[in-house]
């Protein structure tokens, strides 16, 4: 194995803990509400402010990513990031409003390690592939925790399931050597806020904003959505867990393909799968219509967020682009269970899904609009 191969797989790994809580969404939803006691719309509310955190650790990175150390930067994201999960254990015994900052401040360290993983990345020549590597892992890790929490909780709750976590953020600590900066050429006079002012960087970092906003609309009560479908919680967790597993063929695809279709058409085919994969969700109609919606769902994310970040990478390889980006995907993971936990109605999530179909849509239109002018840029 090159290694370029392994020092892909060592980021991958390193970012792909540093978003585990992400990763595992709607079980951790779902035993928030089961074991601790907070409502489907506390439980949403909960997660936005991880979400919140996530943007700010996003924004503060990405106009200062050229100039900072990543390898500390890992460091202290990593340490953040699982100091405030291991005393998250603690959620039985604090107020609702520390138990929110813990949250909130976890999300800042996990985006600020999370920033410096996807900034190697877009120093790649071929960063399409970069980002498909790291796919794999996410989605991967995502089915391993999906599928297996489920029969976990019932022995260790909510106090084991973050203390796990932490553990996780703590062994990962070990990888973040294979984060490294970008060399630039002395000359190159662009800094961070000019790449970022481009039409075409604005059009893009928006739309991903808005892809993952309709995402984890439905994401974040796809546990819920399930009961509606009368599936019981394992197999909730078994089709969840396949969804994810899925992704990783889905981003292995894309380190196949590489560049030989652009990004525009890639990108746009995920979006179409994940709205064909809403209208089932629309109508429920048991366990096969449920998985066939959640494969396609965990099919469509990893390929087409792949093509997003693979489009900020090539607007910018210094990686400004790309790190800010993660704030809009922060402000979309944000936005998405909280615009989710506004419409949901009990046991009621039709409002949830159409309204993420049409962000979808929007999304796509943003998308191509970037690539629209950034072709015309280089053609010029």
């Amino acid at each position: 194995m090159s290694s370029v191969a392994i020092r892909h797989i060592r980021l991958s790994i390193l970012g792909s803990v540093a978003i585990l809580p992400i990763l595992i969404l709607p079980t951790m939803v779902g035993a928030l509400i089961d074991y601790s006691g907070f409502t489907e719309a506390e439980a949403g509310w909960l997660a936005a402010a991880g979400f919140t955190g996530s943007a700010l650790g996003a924004i503060a990175a990405g106009f200062r990513i050229r100039h900072l150390d990543p390898q500390k930067l890992a460091l202290f994201g990593m340490l953040v990031l699982g100091t405030c999960d291991a005393a998250s254990a603690l959620v039985g015994h604090l107020p609702v409003w520390s138990f929110v900052v813990l949250r909130l401040v976890s999300g800042l360290g996990g985006a600020v390690a999370y920033a410096a993983v996807v900034a190697s990345f877009a120093a790649a020549a071929n960063p399409e592939r970069g980002y498909g590597v790291f796919m794999v892992f996410q989605f991967g890790l995502s089915a391993v925790g999906l599928y297996i929490l489920p029969y976990l909780l019932p022995a260790i709750g909510v106090i084991g399931m973050y203390l796990m976590l932490a553990a996780a953020a703590g062994l990962s600590l070990t990888l973040r050597n294979s984060v490294v900066h970008r060399e630039t050429e002395r000359e190159e006079p662009v800094v961070e806020l000019q790449m970022l002012l481009r039409p075409a960087a604005i059009l893009i970092m928006l739309g991903i904003g808005l892809y993952e906003t309709a995402n984890f609309m439905q994401y974040t009560y796809s546990e819920r959505i399930g009961i509606g479908f009368g599936l019981s919680n394992f197999r909730i967790g078994e089709a969840l867990g396949i969804s994810s597993l899925l992704g990783v063929p889905s981003a292995l695809l894309v380190v196949l393909i590489g560049d030989r279709f652009g990004q525009i058409r890639p990108l746009l085919a995920a979006v179409i799968l994940s709205i064909v994969a809403h209208v089932l969700l629309l109508f429920p109609s048991g366990a096969v219509s449920y998985y066939l919606a959640v494969g396609s769902l965990g099919v469509a994310w990893a390929f087409g967020l792949s093509f997003f970040y693979a489009i900020e990478a090539r607007l910018d390889p210094g990686g400004s682009v790309v790190v800010v980006g993660g704030f809009f995907t922060s402000c979309g993971s944000v936005a998405g269970p909280a615009l989710a936990a506004s419409l949901v109605r009990p046991d009621e999530f039709a409002g949830v899904i159409a309204t993420a179909i049409g962000v979808y849509l929007l999304a796509a239109i943003l998308a191509t609009m970037s690539v629209y002018y950034y072709s015309r840029r280089i053609s010029s």
